[in-house]
């Protein structure tokens, strides 16, 4: 996806360093890293209720395919027996 490597990451830390300062910068990457678990989370959940949904929706297509299949044995059934 994003593909940083060695000195770009360094730049972004010095420059993080010089805008927030020694003190703020462990908290504001502790708060960071807790954002995106949440928004990771987040992701996963509604990556996990899209696959849910999509099963549920075969397997109502399959219920609906054996009823349908049910009836029209009932009818030839029934037919017969006439």
């Amino acid at each position: 996806m994003f593909d940083f490597g060695f000195w770009e990451l360094a730049l972004v830390l010095i420059i993080s360093l010089i805008v927030l300062g020694p003190e703020r910068l462990p908290i504001f990457a502790s708060q960071l890293g807790s954002l995106l678990k949440k928004i990771k989370d987040f992701a996963n959940s509604v990556k996990t209720n899209i696959e849910n949904e999509s099963r549920m929706k075969d397997l109502k297509n399959i219920i609906e395919k054996q009823k349908n299949e049910l009836s029209e044995f009932e009818k030839s059934i029934d037919s017969d027996e006439k």
